[in-house]
């Protein structure tokens, strides 16, 4: 059975070698939605009885790898030529500024957060299933781990 639960934040970010105006700085509200798909939970009397994973359970995993580390956030790719310059503004402000080693479009975010959150998953024993990412409410891209 397929369990999901979405979550949204705000960030910013930069595609460096983008062709249009995205090459600026600039945000967007996220929407992020993690897919499980497993077994519906059959032991009797469990708080988790008939469900995969209680949606709280979800959102706290959710919340750990995306909210806390990434709302309000500057994400930005660590060979951008402005990478320098963000380097120095976290040093002196203590910016929120998250480094990555992919150029952070939504295909590549997509695919970073499903593989930082699959294993908090496996080891609840839960398989996930997909990341799907909205960059704006019309453009997603979504990651099944293939």
């Amino acid at each position: 059975m397929l369990v999901t639960k979405t979550i949204g934040i705000d960030m910013g970010h930069r595609i460096p070698n983008h062709k249009s105006k995205c090459r600026n700085i600039h945000g967007h509200r996220y929407t992020i939605e993690v897919g499980v798909d497993d077994k519906l939970i059959t032991d009797s009397g469990v708080t988790d009885e008939g469900m995969v994973i209680d949606f709280g359970d979800l959102k706290s995993i959710m919340m750990e790898v995306l909210d806390i580390k990434y709302d309000h956030g500057f994400t930005i790719f660590n060979k951008d030529p402005f990478a320098e310059i963000f380097c120095h503004l976290q040093e002196k402000w203590d910016l929120k500024i998250i480094f990555v080693d992919f150029i952070p479009t939504a295909e590549n975010l997509a695919k970073h957060w499903y593989d930082e959150i699959a294993p908090l998953l496996a080891a609840r024993g839960i398989k996930i299933n997909h990341v799907k990412v909205w960059e704006t409410p019309s453009s997603t891209a979504t990651y099944t781990g293939e």
